[in-house]
């Protein structure tokens, strides 16, 4: 699509260029809309699977917002290529599905589009204090960018005797947060993605552990929401007062400062959850409990006062 249109594809007629656009990945879609008017006013004719529509509308939406500029620097400035198709192979390698809608943002996404601070692509920092100002910079840790990546296994229904480990991918830890895409096939888990405000790494059933919770139907769905979030924090700056972090007077991101207990298990600058892979591990079974009066061994609690991000 980066080549120039030939007239005779211009000329096509209408329900052939219908048919066409059915087979258009997402970046062709969007270029598409672009060539010429009778394009642009087709496309939305097309019958385009579900995914690629949901996401094209989210795009047109992110890029008429007059936020959507402001957000751009510092994704532009630090944006790094990956294989995509070897992201997507690795995951199905350790696990054998994968939400479509997230396969198809990693395929296909623009990555000069992304936000969130959320993309392979980005840099694995943690992100805080005078770094961040919830529009250009979101505080928090981008995991999404180890490749490859890492399924991971996290406790469902501990306390139970149904405890079992279901297969997740952790997305973003947050300062007390941390999201999670589910990964499991079941109906009642399928696609979602929990934000647990408490942090953690646990889910206690389908409707979440506590009221703290948030769940999204779907990846696009939490990508929503995300830009939902960035919005409300631009106006809030906006009625403060405050200006939006320009890259060029941007601090640079400083080690994490850990001021509450927390399990030295899973320190804020890891993974926070044992890989799939070794979910039989005798060490890893252990952190299953059959019996709601059973005593949990999660680590040992230790207040960590410095922890370098290195």
């Amino acid at each position: 699509m980066s080549e120039p249109i030939d007239q005779q594809a211009l000329d096509l007629p209408n329900e052939v260029l219908l048919h066409v656009f059915r087979f258009f990945p997402l970046k062709a879609l969007i270029i598409g809309r672009t060539v010429s008017q009778d394009w642009k006013q087709l496309i939305p004719l097309a019958d385009i699977s579900p995914i690629r529509r949901t996401l094209l509308d989210f795009y047109l939406k992110l890029v008429s917002s007059p936020i959507f500029p402001q957000t751009r620097p510092w994704v532009l400035a630090n944006l790094q290529p990956f294989d995509r198709q070897a992201y997507i192979d690795d995951l199905m390698h350790q696990h054998p599905y994968v939400p479509e809608a997230f396969r198809v943002w990693i395929l296909e996404w623009p990555a000069k589009a992304v936000i969130g601070c959320v993309w392979p692509g980005l840099p694995n920092l943690y992100s805080r204090d005078r770094c961040v100002d919830g529009v250009h910079r979101i505080e928090g840790t981008n995991w999404l960018a180890p490749v490859p990546p890492t399924v991971c296994a996290i406790p469902f229904q501990n306390g139970t005797p149904e405890a079992e480990f279901i297969p997740a991918l952790f997305v973003f830890h947050h300062r007390q947060a941390t999201v999670w895409l589910m990964l499991d096939e079941r109906d009642t888990l399928r696609d979602k993605v929990y934000t647990f405000f408490e942090g953690g790494n646990e889910l206690w059933d389908e409707d979440g552990s506590t009221e703290w919770n948030d769940i999204d139907a779907d990846w696009i769905g939490w990508q929503r929401r995300t830009w939902n979030n960035i919005e409300a924090a631009a106006r809030e700056r906006a009625q403060k007062n405050e200006p939006i972090l320009q890259l060029e007077t941007m601090p640079p991101d400083v080690a994490f400062v850990e001021y509450f207990y927390f399990s030295k298990a899973f320190r804020r600058h890891r993974l926070q959850a044992h890989p799939w892979q070794q979910r039989d591990d005798p060490e890893v079974q252990e952190a299953l409990q059959f019996d709601e009066n059973s005593v949990r061994v999660i680590g040992e609690l230790i207040m960590v006062p410095y922890l370098p991000t290195a």
